[in-house]
């Protein structure tokens, strides 16, 4: 009979995702020895190695590969029977594992500070990452919620748009492109864009939208620096218009009209389809669309 304990379930998991022992133990709050000692002990009860430690880099091996799915779905099944038991004893309470795209974060934390107020014995963990840890994330199921831009549509996902997300393409107020009434993409052939990186959300709905692909001279991976770079006059930026509204309202750049934009896209909240949400989840989706 093979045995193993949940504290080496919870150590395995957390290094195989993570490919750290030392971030491993700062997130389950245990020194890093202890962790390799989990890990050590449950490769013994299995007779089987499951890690692969070359330097600093760790890979499952193909046995390890095969128990991590395991190992996620048994710890899927504790986290939601705790969640259930706490909701039960405290219907108004629980918590909530949130993870959100960068470009949300302009709006989300007056969201959760509103549904805070409703449910103040409820708990929330906020994680503002970018596309492609929500990805992961989403694969693995490893939040309640994410409030994303596009959703993939290659993952067995449950996704409820709530709210517009326009992008724009912004410029410095002195840009001499701003004196036209109306400018074409081909308008922005000579000039210097500055973009998000290869595989963001906001990059690829803008090239599918102009049936283009921008050679962007300056790609950045942060939605605050591209302002801040079109502040400092480098360049046209393509941006989310929530990301922009206290800079637009105080002139320090300025809106750009260009053919097909703004492109208007939504806001998403999504979550695994294999993943049950618990009741302050499910409360939590529901007060987003009713309240945006």
């Amino acid at each position: 009979m093979i045995n193993y304990t949940l504290k080496q379930l919870y150590s395995f998991e957390a290094v195989i995702r993570l490919k750290s022992f030392t971030k491993a133990s700062k997130e389950l709050h245990i020194t890093q020895p202890a962790v390799y000692m989990q890990v050590k002990q449950l490769q013994e009860n299995l007779g089987s190695e499951l890690v692969n430690i070359q330097g600093k880099t760790i890979t499952p091996t193909f046995i390890g590969q095969k128990f991590y799915q395991t190992s996620l779905e048994v710890i899927d099944k504790l986290e939601q029977s705790k969640a259930d038991i706490e909701q039960t004893l405290d219907p108004e309470a629980g918590h909530l594992q949130i993870a959100v795209a960068t470009t949300t974060n302009s709006f989300v934390s007056h969201i959760l500070a509103k549904f805070k107020k409703q449910y103040p014995r409820m708990s929330f963990y906020l994680e503002v990452t970018n596309r492609e840890s929500l990805l992961e994330k989403l694969d693995n199921s490893e939040a309640d919620l994410i409030i994303m831009g596009e959703p993939p549509t290659d993952m067995p996902l449950v996704t409820q748009p709530f709210m517009e997300n326009p992008l724009i393409a912004i410029a410095h107020p002195e840009h001499p492109l701003l004196n036209n009434q109306s400018n074409t993409i081909k308008d922005l052939t000579n000039e210097t864009l500055i973009t998000r990186e290869q595989g963001s959300g906001t990059r690829i709905t803008i090239e599918r939208i102009i049936g283009m692909q921008l050679n962007s001279d300056i790609e950045i991976n942060s939605n605050e620096a591209i302002i801040q770079a079109v502040q400092a006059g480098l360049g046209i930026g393509f941006v989310s218009k929530h990301t922009v509204k206290l800079e637009l309202d105080n002139n320090v750049i300025k809106q750009l009209s260009i053919d097909k934009f703004p492109i208007t896209r939504h806001w998403y909240v999504v979550h695994n389809s294999k993943s049950k949400l618990s009741p302050i989840a499910a409360r939590f989706k529901k007060f987003i669309v009713d309240n945006s």
